[in-house]
């Protein structure tokens, strides 16, 4: 079993990963999981025009550990193997996108836990991505 858990580095995203550490014992292996997080891109093109190549992923690197250190450490803690991954963009996009290419049996995401309402008027990535992939989605909050 392939899971991606996709990750902001928020206490929700903690909570996502301590519920996948809590069920991993329920799958017949030890489920592969891809640690995933999505680092927003640096104000506008012209002004990323202006940085090195070098700088720029300097940075997204370090915005992606700081967003991966929480859920690595409940995923350490419980002995489950993964890799990691930083991707840069839009967080709906960016999630759907490594869905389809890693094409998981589950992802999992925390979700801030807004009502149904606000999270139409407002949008959310959980509620993005659930409606740009296919793939079994488990939500915690």
């Amino acid at each position: 079993m392939h899971i991606v858990l996709a990750v902001d580095g928020s206490e929700y995203s903690v909570r996502a990963a301590q519920v996948l550490a809590r069920h991993a014992g329920l799958y017949r292996e030890p489920p592969r999981v891809t640690l995933l997080t999505v680092a927003l891109p640096i104000g506008t093109p012209l002004a990323r025009a202006q940085l090195s190549r070098e700088t720029l992923e300097a940075y997204y690197r370090d915005m992606g550990r700081q967003a991966l250190t929480p859920a690595r450490g409940v995923l350490e803690e419980a002995g489950l193997a993964f890799d990691e991954q930083v991707v840069v963009g839009d967080p709906a996009e960016q999630i759907a996108a490594a869905v389809r290419r890693l094409q998981p049996d589950l992802l999992v995401m925390g979700t801030h836990g807004h009502s149904a309402l606000k999270g139409f008027v407002m949008g959310s990535v959980a509620a993005k991505v659930m409606s740009m992939t296919s793939v079994p989605l488990l939500l915690a909050r």
